[in-house]
């Protein structure tokens, strides 16, 4: 067996982080990886910016499609933050780290 890599161990060069998340409410397990999260929750935020530039300099069409961008990306993050089978966002989370495969 693998021997567990600890949070302090972790390099993102050598390892891959990921979340596994179990509903509290219908036991479903589910599994997000660390760097899928991390790249839409920047994704939120770069749009974010992009709207306000777009919203300020008056081209109202690009800041109307830019908010669009924010909420599916945001809506997108939050469902990977919910159960896929009920829908419950009450779960327990358990931060696995293993090494990347050649």
């Amino acid at each position: 067996m693998d021997r567990k890599i600890s949070s302090q161990e972790f390099d993102h060069k050598k390892h891959v982080k990921e979340f596994k998340r179990i509903c509290n409410q219908c036991g479903k397990t589910w599994h997000s990886l660390e760097s899928r999260e991390k790249q839409i929750k920047n994704d939120v935020g770069c749009n974010a910016c992009i709207q306000a530039l777009t919203a300020c300099g008056g081209n109202t069409g690009a800041a109307v499609q830019s908010k669009r961008n924010v909420e599916s990306q945001q809506d997108l993050y939050d469902k990977l933050h919910k159960c896929p089978s009920c829908g419950s966002g009450d779960y327990k989370e358990e931060e696995i780290i293993y090494e990347k495969r050649e």
